[in-house]
């Protein structure tokens, strides 16, 4: 969602190695709302990542392009696939990561809120599938074990997370080639586990996926999977803090984790 920087960041905030130290930069200033020092945090935060992981790709020999589009604007989406296999004559995969999170309890749940939620990964991954072109090898939509076990607060992201397992198994060895609904479990160092969330996983005795394991489960998963897993659950777990963490029968959870690599 990010456009990319068109500039180097500023000589003040970049003296601000993290979110904290940033806030209270900003806050100091006394001319920002608490709201938009908020969205002034979220972007300085999401550029800088921006630039680090062109950054990486750059010195592993690869050239990263970076496009900000809204994942649910198919026409969009399409014309952008369709402009890198003119540039390249190809394109090999595509792995969707789009995703929001609005925690609340069913009855406070607003429509709207229940559509940013469920439509960001679902009409996304929708506009994704109908992009692929011939050639395509694998598609990856990433899901979460609230798709797979429910949470608490999380019944719009656990219905998205479902129907992209839904989706995953009806296009699987289609035009897209393999396609494949991972459900992650929570990571640790990246993704959507705040310090709070990661206290409370710890208590139940769930474990935080690295992000150079999860990665490197991704490229195993490519590599050494087959056609007849479209569904897979990745996380680091025992089935008895399943069964306490998610609140779902035994012999439910030890099928599901039977399939994760």
């Amino acid at each position: 969602r990010t456009p990319l920087p068109d500039e180097p960041e500023g000589r003040a905030t970049a003296a601000c190695p993290d979110e904290r130290s940033l806030r209270r930069l900003l806050s100091g200033s006394g001319t920002e709302t608490p709201a938009a020092i908020d969205r002034h945090c979220r972007r300085i935060m999401a550029e800088r990542e921006i630039r680090a992981t062109l950054a990486l790709v750059a010195q592993a020999g690869g050239e990263g392009r970076y496009h900000a589009l809204d994942v649910r604007d198919a026409p969009a989406l399409a014309a952008l696939v369709g402009d890198i296999h003119r540039r390249h004559g190809r394109l090999d995969g595509m792995v969707h990561g789009a995703g929001v999170i609005e925690d609340r309890l069913a009855a406070d749940k607003t429509v709207e809120s229940f559509d940013r939620v469920y439509d960001t990964k679902v009409e996304g991954a929708r506009a994704l599938l109908r992009a692929a072109l011939p050639g395509t090898r694998f598609v990856v939509l990433f899901g979460s074990v609230a798709g797979a076990f429910g949470n608490r607060g999380q019944v719009d992201y656990a219905a998205a997370n479902e129907a992209l397992e839904a989706m995953a198994w009806s296009h699987n060895g289609g035009p897209a080639g393999r396609v494949v609904c991972i459900h992650w479990g929570p990571w640790g160092g990246a993704g959507m586990v705040s310090p709070a969330l990661e206290r409370e996983f710890a208590r139940q005795g769930i474990g935080l996926i690295g992000p150079d394991e999860g990665a490197a489960c991704l490229v195993r998963e490519l590599a050494l999977g087959s056609l007849s897993d479209a569904a897979v659950v990745l996380m680091r777990a025992e089935p008895p803090q399943l069964t306490e963490a998610f609140d779902a029968p035994a012999s439910e959870l030890q099928l599901a984790v039977g399939g994760a690599r």
